[in-house]
């Protein structure tokens, strides 16, 4: 289990990890649970309904305590049943237009790994086309019933983004379409492309709806990809755990092949860090050899350090790195050890196109001054709690607690902080 994070997230983490995780998360929620945070988490990373099935499996909930929790995974089935018809609908406009829309992260997944559609959490539908299909398949989105999100940033803040400005749904639901063109934003470093997506994409016939979706093995590639060099490690991290939990136990994953796929195309180091911390966080099971054949070039202990760093990354909690910068280089330093290619974005930078405007100039740097101050005062104690000795925070039970989405740890993100991928 990792180390560090308040309980209510270690909870919702291990949730991820399936039955062999059982044991010990019926061990932590006999603990003294905060369950209005717990609630707080799961719907914040979309994990009510398979967190609350969990719990009721176990025995831990039934009291008055766990209610919301009941509400918010209701709620959040119904929702799920919405989109996968809309989702249907939608593939159906798409084909009608001459369209191959590949589905992407969770809706392709839910449809791989997953028994049932529900069972895979999202909000968004991630749709593949090709760009030179991308204003025909907008014009069938608008026909499906889709209009443009009418509080999206604006146009020019998706110039050499991997998909377009997303649209939402007219029919009143809070879903999104988000139509890719690319797998990743211009400029990564990655040689994986969508035409090899599209060359091994396989068609599929639910409910007399032709779906197209990805190989296992690439599904299981972009996800690693998607959650350490997209998001930082910051975001979407128990889709991403239960995900990998699900590819890597379908048997469909030849894992010879993926290490292979992983050296070549330059994302060896992504996917074992989403693989060692899907096991350390949920308990996920992944080959020992695959990650010694993905391992980057550090020592153990660095690779330890780095391990307690981005764990306490995980989820928007009091034990987040309180410094950006620091962040930063601790991200750099386990992705991309001895630096990359020059030309290369870095992914920091491009999210900065979706934060929250700041004024410019010298009055808006005196605003963001104290914050700055504030956190380079904090960072070298932060350090030296992940690099020397473990804090009260890495006691089971601690009664430190943390924020789920506000405050100071929850909004200094670079970009990924209130920000949610919702796939």
């Amino acid at each position: 289990m990792v180390d560090g994070l308040p309980l209510e997230a270690r909870v919702i983490l291990l949730s991820a990890g399936g039955d062999a995780a059982s044991p010990l998360l019926r061990k932590l929620l006999a603990q003294n649970i905060d369950w209005p945070l717990l609630c707080a988490l799961a719907d914040r990373e979309q994990a009510s309904p398979i967190l609350w099935a969990q719990v009721r499996r176990l025995g831990c909930g039934g009291g008055p305590e766990s209610d919301p929790l009941k509400r918010l995974a209701m709620v959040s089935e119904f929702s799920l049943l919405r989109l996968q018809r809309r989702l249907y609908e939608t593939c159906d406009a798409l084909a009608a237009g001459g369209i191959d829309a590949v589905l992407l992260k969770g809706a392709a997944v839910a449809h791989t790994a997953y028994p049932r559609f529900v069972e895979r959490p999202m909000r968004d539908i991630d749709l593949l086309v090709e760009p030179e299909q991308a204003d025909a398949a907008k014009q069938a989105l608008q026909a499906a019933g889709w209009v443009r999100r009418s509080n999206s940033f604006a146009d020019d803040a998706y110039d050499g983004h991997q998909h377009l400005p997303p649209y939402t749904d007219a029919k009143g639901s809070d879903a999104t379409v988000e139509l890719h063109t690319d797998l990743f934003f211009e400029g990564h470093p990655f040689r994986f492309s969508p035409k090899a997506v599209r060359a091994r994409a396989r068609r599929l016939c639910v409910d007399q709806h032709v779906l197209l979706v990805p190989d296992p093995l690439h599904q299981l590639f972009h996800a690693c990809l998607h959650f350490a060099y997209g998001h930082l490690m910051s975001v979407s991290a128990w889709r991403t755990f239960r995900d990998v939990a699900a590819l890597a136990g379908s048997g469909s994953i030849d894992w010879k092949e993926f290490v292979v796929l992983a050296r070549e195309s330059g994302g060896a180091t992504s996917c074992y860090w989403t693989f060692r911390l899907a096991q350390a966080a949920a308990g996920v099971t992944v080959p020992s050899d695959v990650l010694d054949g993905l391992r980057p070039p550090l020592p153990d202990t660095a690779l330890r350090i780095l391990e307690r760093h981005f764990s306490r990354g995980l989820m928007p909690t009091c034990v987040s790195c309180p410094s950006v910068r620091l962040r930063n280089l601790m991200w750099r330093a386990g992705v991309f050890p001895g630096g990359w290619n020059r030309g290369s974005v870095r992914p920091w930078g491009r999210l900065r196109r979706f934060r929250g405007a700041t004024e410019p100039g010298p009055r808006g740097l005196l605003q963001r001054l104290p914050r700055h101050i504030r956190h380079a005062a904090a960072a070298p104690g932060y350090l030296w709690s992940v690099v020397c000795a473990p804090t009260s925070l890495d006691v089971p039970g601690s009664g430190r607690k943390s924020t789920p989405s506000g405050g100071e740890a929850g909004q200094r993100d670079s970009g990924t902080a209130g920000r949610r991928d919702s796939g």
